[in-house]
């Protein structure tokens, strides 16, 4: 009856009644009972973590960016003007003003420790704040609810945040490693005063702005991550505030660290590991990113975080959300796998979790499926490491609303193709999968040789999919899933990348009343405005 209450008679949705949390309650006709749950937001009473008062040299940390990367988005913290560009037209002037529900206790110690300053005029935008707790469960975290400006605000250029995958296979070309990660590392990043109007809390009695990086803001991590990039440059890797120094030797990475130390400090950032004895450790088993490592001569091999692993028993319940059925990612794809051993804890409803209404009922095959994947974390085994040689070929895979195409091809010369009209149902499909299947065609007809087999795709959705492993389309989970079991029967690692449509080779084969034929003769002929010199 409660549940009942709170969704009102027609079903809409409506919002929490605590004032903590703002989690909505959604129904679905399908499944009585369903519900979104409910973001991690920390306890009314828990004080903010320690901030260091600690402020990046920006200038300093701009001359050492070799490639410009970093150099490219330092405007949006030091120039107004260019702040203001990044605008949609006519919204830079702001008005937003949305109040913070309790964080008036929170004000003496975000001015002790410069985070923010009470306005002196109305801020461009007053947002929402609220806080997170963080691991320890005893101190939490400040977020800002960007919504309003990050909708005024165009979108944010590349983070040049490493894919997983490279990621792992970059770590395991090297034998130690040190870890490190920056101390409430967002906040290390100062904002010009002119800018952080734009970066208003707004509370009760006297709003007030943050001359911080702002945790919330679209274009935070892309900052973040470029500038990490700079400190571990030939180095090692980051992953927006965690530091990975690597070396082949033991005195290749004690070199290096002495190297990522100087630029730090140069920078004046500052940076800890996970316990104050440990700090610039060489060692060659660590947990970062949410992966354990293992990098001894003999082994070298890779496994979900244990602590992930051993929480995942303690919830019997069933996956929760808008979804009228749960499709679990394919344990093939070791990204999946870990966002899946990150979510345990969050999406579920068990013993060890707070009981908020009830249990979404789901189909039984998709309880095989979570059953499946859940022992999958629990005996968490290890991976061995090691990159897949290159199969020496390239699939290309199109889409038009009418007709699909696929073609292999290897060193600039057409190896084999196929291609189709889209029928039935599949006719009326959405553009993006009917790219899916153009894909899954591709892998299953074409793809034969195993080890790593590069695909090239014009379409984001359908190259994010396939390196994750899942999708939050059921129906394109279901092409997927077939694609990535016939690649693991035949041995082969899918490598997607995304390519411009002018640059896709198999663009010109799904377009036109009749198809036009793959050639019979090589070399496979240019395809208009591409960027790719093949032949």
């Amino acid at each position: 009856r409660r549940l009942q209450g709170i969704r009102g008679r027609a079903g809409g949705v409506r919002r929490s009644p605590d004032n903590v949390s703002s989690s909505t309650y959604s129904s679905t006709p399908s499944l009585p009972g369903c519900r979104v749950a409910p973001g991690r937001r920390a306890d009314a009473g828990l004080p903010l973590a320690r901030v260091t008062s600690n402020r990046i040299d920006l200038h300093a940390l701009a001359a050492m960016d070799g490639v410009g990367r970093f150099r490219e988005v330092l405007p949006m913290l030091m120039d107004p003007v260019a702040f203001a560009e990044a605008f949609v037209s006519g919204d830079a002037a702001g008005g937003c003003r949305v109040p913070s529900r309790g964080m008036e206790r929170h004000r003496a110690t975000l001015r002790s420790c410069g985070v923010a300053s009470d306005a002196r005029s109305r801020p461009a935008f007053a947002m929402k704040a609220f806080t997170t707790p963080k691991k320890d469960g005893r101190t939490a975290r400040l977020v800002l609810d960007a919504r309003p400006l990050n909708d005024a605000m165009r979108r944010p250029p590349s983070m040049d945040l490493p894919r997983l995958r490279d990621f792992i296979a970059e770590v395991e070309r090297h034998r130690f490693a040190m870890q490190c990660d920056g101390v409430s590392y967002f906040y290390q990043f100062p904002v010009d005063a002119s800018i952080s109007r734009y970066f208003g809390i707004g509370m009760k009695g006297c709003d007030m702005l943050l001359n911080v990086l702002c945790m919330g803001w679209s274009w935070a991590p892309c900052i973040a991550q470029r500038a990490s990039n700079v400190l571990v440059r030939d180095l090692g890797l980051a992953w927006v505030d965690n530091f990975l120094v690597l070396g082949g030797t033991l005195d290749e990475a004690e070199r290096n660290v002495a190297v990522f130390r100087k630029r730090a400090q140069a920078a004046r950032v500052e940076v800890r590991a996970e316990g104050d004895d440990a700090l610039w450790q060489v060692r060659s088993r660590f947990v970062c990113v949410g992966v354990e490592f293992d990098l001894a001569a003999e082994t070298q091999r890779h496994r979900l975080d244990p602590a992930w692993a051993e929480r995942s028993p303690k919830f019997s319940g069933a996956p929760s959300g808008r979804r009228t059925s749960w499709r679990c990612p394919a344990a093939t794809s070791f990204a999946a796998l870990l966002s899946f051993a990150g979510r345990l804890g969050g999406r579920m409803v068990g013993a060890a979790a707070p009981v908020w209404d009830e249990v979404v009922d789901v189909p039984p095959s998709a309880r095989r499926e979570l059953g499946a994947l859940r022992k999958i974390v629990r005996e968490n085994p290890w991976v061995v490491g090691g990159v897949p040689e290159d199969t020496g070929s390239v699939l290309w895979t199109d889409a038009s609303s009418r007709a699909w195409a696929a073609l292999l091809e290897a060193e600039g010369r057409f190896v084999d193709g196929r291609q189709g009209v889209f029928a039935g149902p599949d006719a009326d499909a959405h553009i993006n999968l009917k790219e899916m299947l153009a894909f899954a065609e591709g892998v299953v007809r074409l793809c034969w040789a195993p080890g790593a087999q590069r695909c090239r795709i014009d379409n984001a959705a359908v190259v994010g999919a396939v390196a994750k492993g899942s999708s939050s389309s059921y129906a394109a989970n279901r092409v997927l899933s077939r694609s990535l079991r016939v690649a693991g029967r035949r041995g082969i690692v899918l490598r997607p990348d995304w390519v411009p449509s002018g640059g896709q080779l198999a663009d010109p084969y799904t377009r036109g009343t009749s198809l036009p034929r793959f050639p019979a003769q090589l070399p496979l002929p240019r395809s208009r405005a591409t960027p790719f010199d093949l032949f």
